[in-house]
Order: structure tokens, then C-alpha cells, then sequence
């Protein structure tokens, strides 16, 4: 009875050593990339069951910061690192090192029921700058435009104030969304709503327009003509290691790749 009782506590102690040494990774970021990263631990989780991860999406910025800080393994960002987030990083001994594991197109989108299906990067800028106020100075129905635009913190937000807005303001009385989900979902309820998400959230509930002529799509993204496209990456602490490194090489595998287009963007491999 008492080699049972030492045979029972023994393996009770190396079940608790175990689950306390089980990996995990922390994960903070984009909310672009997050649907995409969701799937993809899924699948790895199903080949390695031992392997924790945590998910936190509140946009690229807060996954630099927590490269910067080291409070995640994976940063999610949906825009490459500023010179000043590097900065930052290397004055904390940290080299980030970046991963680029997508293509996407940012999309303008309105309501299905909105006749326009086609702007130019200029009309967008007037549009958000409210120099273009209502639908019908674009060909559209009678009514003021609402418009819709994402966080400040967001690398969505940053790629589009950069190639649409020229770095230049929005107008003041532009709503914010928080995520791609939550945009869709507003545009979705609104018949006078503009804003735009990436590629992989495009849905029945929400129309995406041309832009300059070119429409959105994989081809147009893989091909760099579509003009609002961009790169989606995966940054570390240096060179990733150990299950990070495993994971990563998981996303870059055919596999990975495959999961990639299944959300919606554009593989890289």
C-alpha cells in the first residue's frame, strides 16, 4: 500500500512538472492577422497537443510594443516596424527580426446596396478629408456619407494614412472602429457607410470597390498592382528559437501557406 501511495504522488509530481514546463507562446498584435493565427495554431495545436498559446489582437502597435517590452514571443503586425519601434527594440537588446507570412489588399467597402463600385485613391483622400460629402458627387444615390475609419494604433490605419490620406488628417468627426470584424460589421448596417478592411474580411454583407481601376483580389495583391496592397509579418526577438521557431516554419510550410488563402490573403511560398 505504501510503494502505491509513493508510486501515485511520484506520478502526480511529474504530471504537475510536466504541465508547468509545457511551451507557450504569447502572441500580441494585429487584428488583421489574428483570424489567420487562430487557424493556424489550431492546426499546429492538433499535431502538437503540448504546445499553450496565448492570443491577444489590439493592433500592430501593441505588438511592437510587446516585442519592445518582452512580454510576447510573436508580434502580429500588419505593417513593417518603425525606424523608432527598431530603435526602441535595440536599446532594449532586442533585434527584431521580421517574417513576412502574407500579402493583403487593403479594401474600401460600403454597403451592397450602394451603387458606386469604383473610386480613386484621390476621391478616398476628399472623401475622408470631407471634400466629397455626399454619394451622389460619386455617381451614387442621394445622402450624406458616413464615414468609418480604423484606430490610430492600428497597422490597417497606418498603411491607409499613408498611401491614401498622404499622411495628412482625416476629418475630425470620422467614427473609429476597433478591428477589421468590427468594421465590416458597421458598414454591413449603415447604406451611407465607407471604410475598408483587409481582403481575407470581405463578405456577402459588404461590397468592396475598385480602386484606380484595379480590382482587389489575390492576383492583384500577389502582383503588387493593386495600389492599397501590403505585407502582413510575424516579428520576433531575434532569430526565433525553440517551439517559436517550430511554429513559424509551420506558417511558411505548404500547409501553413494553405491556411493563409483559405482566411483570405495572399500566400507568400
Amino acid at each position: 500500500m505504501k510503494k502505491l501511495l509513493i508510486a501515485f504522488v511520484t506520478l502526480a509530481v511529474l504530471s504537475v512538472s510536466a504541465l508547468s514546463f509545457a511551451a507557450e507562446i504569447r502572441v500580441k498584435g494585429s487584428t488583421t492577422v489574428d483570424p489567420a493565427m487562430k487557424k493556424l495554431v489550431a492546426a499546429y495545436q492538433t499535431a502538437n497537443p503540448g504546445v499553450n498559446f496565448s492570443i491577444s489582437a489590439t493592433g500592430s502597435g501593441d505588438g511592437a510594443k510587446a516585442i519592445i517590452n518582452k512580454t510576447a514571443d510573436i508580434g502580429m503586425m500588419s505593417r513593417p516596424m518603425k525606424d523608432t519601434e527598431i530603435k526602441k527594440c535595440q536599446a532594449n537588446g532586442i533585434e527584431p527580426v521580421r517574417t513576412i507570412i502574407a500579402l493583403d489588399c487593403i479594401v474600401p467597402i460600403v454597403h451592397p446596396s450602394n451603387p458606386v463600385n469604383a473610386v480613386t485613391t484621390a476621391q478616398l483622400k476628399d472623401i475622408y478629408q470631407d471634400k466629397i460629402r455626399n454619394w451622389k458627387e460619386l455617381g451614387g444615390n442621394d445622402g450624406m456619407i458616413a464615414l468609418f475609419s480604423r484606430e490610430t494604433n492600428s497597422g490597417t490605419y497606418e498603411v491607409w494614412e499613408k498611401k491614401v490620406m498622404q499622411k495628412e488628417d482625416e476629418y475630425d468627426l470620422v467614427s473609429r472602429m476597433p478591428s477589421n470584424a468590427a468594421m465590416a460589421a458597421k458598414i454591413a448596417g449603415n447604406k451611407n457607410g465607407i471604410g475598408y478592411v483587409g481582403l481575407g474580411f470581405l463578405n456577402p454583407k459588404i461590397k468592396g470597390l475598385t480602386v484606380n481601376g484595379i480590382v482587389p483580389s489575390v492576383k492583384t495583391g500577389a502582383d503588387g498592382t493593386y495600389p492599397l496592397a501590403r505585407k502582413l509579418n510575424l516579428y520576433t526577438g531575434g532569430q526565433p528559437t525553440g517551439e517559436v521557431a517550430k511554429f513559424i516554419t509551420f506558417v511558411m510550410s505548404p500547409a501553413g501557406q494553405k491556411i493563409i488563402a483559405e482566411v483570405g490573403f495572399v500566400p507568400v511560398n
